[in-house]
């Protein structure tokens, strides 16, 4: 079998073909489906018993051209060709599809060391389900959890400092979409022998490639941009280096936490449409954030792409110019509970939905949703007030984007 030359191509030509077509030299007479079938089997048969045995060792490799499947607890076909398009796409030796975006962080976590007396350092403006994870989950274990503000000019002398043994970040935070200066903290994090890891959920590998700027582990919520039509549920991490890797998959199978086959197919196929997708999210926040800004009943607009955000340039360095992600976050002048819902009451054409990345519009009160959980003071710390909102723009005409918020801002 021949599998197709894609060493050379760019990464929308990558989206779109993958690791899905493989032609027999000659051709064939039975053909070769242009989409990879959905293989629902939950055992795989061998020719014998030898190569069972052999099976068992390879199942546990992911190496291209190497991968066997015996199990589905361990892997399936559909799944491994998510996880190799996905691999190539960010740089990494390999990557690991999980149930979940929380299952994979969960991985990453185990896999970059976390256990009974490590340190992990991470931004405090993270996602708050992810702060979650680590204060119920891995506090209990003995882990040391400290949180700094790690998008500010001293980030690296903060690592310095905590000389942790995990930096945990997020490329752009939720919701306040602060820039992460991906080099400075992957520097920081190498010269203290820390393992780094960031959630590139919100910029893709559209945007940019983490581990091109030294990152270990690189995690997705596969349920957002990757699939992108809000109908499949997933994880993954991506390794920059196979030991890593390794470990990784390990922690899949004994968590039992592998993407059916069903959800890969489906994530996969929202890859080929990626790239399409993110240049129309990005252009339409952009004008979407223009608007807001010289709307009298919003106080401030959070998002990269405005000259006057304080990381502008370092956006515009980080992801070019014009691409400054789908995703922002203002503030109702009416800083009250109160004012947001008469606001999300009074929109039609964004969905009040606690997601993002869809290809339709979406509003969400961070207060309410993603950052329920945190105490209020905590909430203020971080600069999330009652008036908050956070929208991820969708790829519909802006006119109808911007006429629905326009409508719901009157009075």
């Amino acid at each position: 079998m021949k599998r197709p030359n894609n060493r050379n191509w760019t990464l929308e030509t990558l989206l779109v073909h993958g690791h899905e077509r493989e032609r027999e030299e000659g051709g064939s007479r039975k053909g070769v489906p242009t989409v990879q079938p959905i293989y629902t089997s939950t055992t795989y048969l061998h020719y014998n018993a030898e190569t069972l045995d052999q099976a068992f060792d390879d199942s546990m490799s992911g190496e291209e051209g190497k991968m066997a499947f015996v199990y589905a607890r361990q892997g399936n076909p559909n799944a491994y060709a998510l996880e190799t398009v996905l691999a190539q796409a960010e740089g990494g030796v390999g990557a690991i599809a999980f149930g979940s975006g929380m299952a994979a962080i969960h991985a990453a976590l185990l896999t970059a060391g976390l256990v009974a007396g490590s340190k992990i350092l991470a931004a405090k403006d993270l996602y708050g389900a992810t702060t979650s994870l680590l204060r119920q989950a891995f506090v209990p274990l003995g882990v040391e959890v400290v949180t700094h503000d790690l998008y500010g000019p001293n980030a690296d002398d903060i690592i310095r400092a905590e000389q942790p043994d995990v930096v945990y970040v997020e490329t752009l935070s939720n919701p306040l979409v602060k820039v992460i200066d991906l080099d400075v903290i992957s520097a920081a994090a190498r010269e203290v022998g820390a393992v780094s890891v960031v959630d590139s959920t919100f910029t893709t590998p559209f945007l940019v490639r983490p581990i091109e700027h030294g990152f270990d582990l690189v995690v997705h919520s596969a349920t957002k941009y990757l699939g992108g039509h809000g109908d499949s549920t997933a994880g993954v991490v991506i390794s920059a280096k196979r030991s890593l890797q390794d470990q990784l998959r390990n922690y899949a199978i004994i968590l039992g936490a592998m993407l059916s086959p069903f959800e890969s197919h489906l994530i996969k196929r929202g890859l080929q449409t990626l790239a399409l997708r993110m240049e129309r999210h990005c252009g339409n926040a952009l004008k979407v954030a223009q608007f807001l800004r010289e709307h009298e009943a919003v106080a401030k607009v959070h998002y990269p792409g405005l000259p006057d955000h304080p990381q502008h340039e370092l956006a515009t360095t980080l992801l070019g110019e014009g691409r400054y992600g789908g995703l922002l976050s203002f503030e109702l002048k009416g800083q009250s509970r109160e004012a947001v819902f008469r606001f999300m009451d009074r929109l039609r054409l964004f969905l009040p939905a606690t997601t993002l990345g869809d290809a339709w519009s979406l509003v969400s009160y961070p207060t309410m949703s993603s950052h329920r959980n945190l105490p209020e003071a905590e909430r203020r710390a971080i600069g999330i007030t009652e008036g908050c909102v956070r929208l991820s723009v969708g790829i519909e005409d802006v006119g109808d984007i911007i006429g629905d918020l326009e409508r719901a801002l009157e009075g």
